[in-house]
């Protein structure tokens, strides 16, 4: 996972590097909603309910309708059963494809990149066999994964500053190989959201 990581970084070093400097900058607010067969969606029949999504999406290089760049999104999510909260670390790099249609923009878009899953308990209270308090503590663990993802874009077109948009993602996650056995499933390893949300491209040469 960390050649994974680094081949991604090195990629977008070398397209940063042979770009022109863009001038838009999308800001994404997504609803996290796990689907399929997996923990996330049905751990203990109710699985984990999604918090919210906060996303960054910026091309690198634009030509003919079409955009290349990276992504970044950051996901929480909360299993209430066991007071689990769960935050999703997500780079991709994408490719995207602009049609216009008069007031409107259709922008189906792909990528690939990593995924980070960072679970945590906080303020756990440890007893004795008699119930006696012994101490509080957290509890962490990070799993990693390789995410694909496709989404569409809606835009709505004006020649102001700032345009608005729908979206709809779609991101399956192959979670890393587990030190236990018994979690080395599709149950526990492939992971698929859904994200509809709500997003602004902000033209930031315009005065």
């Amino acid at each position: 996972m960390k050649r994974q990581i680094f081949v991604v970084l090195i990629l977008l070093i070398s397209v940063a590097s042979y770009s022109q400097f863009n001038k838009n900058i999308a800001i994404e607010v997504r609803y996290p909603l796990p689907i399929g067969d997996n923990f996330i969606n049905k751990g203990f029949d109710k699985g984990y309910l999604g918090i919210i999504d906060l996303g960054l999406d910026y091309n690198v290089i634009e030509k003919n309708g079409l955009g290349l760049g990276i992504v970044f999104n950051t996901s929480y999510l909360r299993f209430s059963e066991t007071d689990v909260n769960l935050l999703i670390l997500s780079p991709k790099i994408k490719l995207e494809y602009e049609i216009e249609l008069n007031k409107l923009s259709i922008i189906p878009q792909i990528g690939v990149g990593f995924s980070s899953w960072q679970y945590r308990v906080y303020d756990i209270i440890y007893t004795d066999e008699l119930g006696n308090y012994l101490y509080t503590s957290d509890f962490k663990q990070i799993e990693n994964g390789l995410t694909l993802k496709g989404a569409t874009k809606f835009v709505i077109n004006t020649d102001k500053r700032v345009k608005w948009y729908f979206n709809i993602a779609y991101e399956f996650t192959r979670l890393e190989k587990s030190e236990y056995e018994s979690a080395n499933t599709k149950y526990n390893r492939n992971i698929q959201m859904i994200y509809p949300g709500v997003g602004m491209i902000w033209n930031f040469s315009k005065s």
